[in-house]
């Protein structure tokens, strides 16, 4: 199986609520189309989450069956028509896709009603830092980029906690010297 995330930021001429329901609707629709789909997760920023030196708006994970499910028939439809709707409400030189490999560090409760907080990270070397063994992680992962693909990071990790309180509170004790960027998100999970 293969994972991929693509980070991008919303088409600058939108709305915050006009980018995120189109997403989530509109466009997820479409993605539950994809060929080889195996799991489909959004991630969007809280509002009041993100200033205005964030570089991204969104950042979608996908799990796919093989790299087969990637390749792009010039004259698809399919492919055709998500380039047409990601043109809808995504800025095209803001979007970044990343291979990666999922690493489940802590494979505790799946807190639903929770928050996720994601965080891009310079290099993935080195230990999980304490934070993440913190009782109110319920599960934590690393995301570390497949084949030196290319990227304005090393990769990124997500943390789940049961309490928003606490992740608002843990937020600014993630950042630290290998951290780029913080974002605080609620997960839809499209497709399980």
């Amino acid at each position: 199986m293969l994972k991929f995330a693509s980070f991008f930021r919303k088409r600058p001429d939108i709305g915050h609520d006009e980018f995120h329901e189109y997403w989530i609707g509109t466009h997820a629709e479409l993605v539950m189309r994809m060929p080889g789909l195996v799991r489909y997760v959004q991630n969007h920023p809280l509002p009041g989450t993100l200033s205005a030196a964030s570089r991204f708006h969104g950042v979608a994970e996908v799990w796919l069956e093989s790299a087969d499910a990637l390749i792009r028939e010039p004259d698809s439809p399919f492919w055709e028509e998500v380039a047409f709707q990601e043109a809808m409400f995504i800025d095209p030189d803001s979007q970044v896709v990343l291979p990666v490999d999922e690493k489940v560090v802590k494979d505790g409760k799946w807190p639903r009603e929770g928050m996720k907080i994601l965080r891009t990270l310079r290099t993935m070397a080195g230990r999980v830092p304490p934070v993440f063994a913190m009782p109110a992680v319920g599960r934590y992962s690393r995301h570390t980029l497949r084949g030196g693909a290319p990227a304005f990071c090393g990769g990124y990790d997500s943390s789940w906690f049961a309490n928003p309180g606490v992740a608002h509170a843990a937020a600014p004790a993630m950042k630290d010297p290998s951290s780029l960027e913080i974002m605080i998100v609620k997960e839809f999970v499209v497709k399980q």
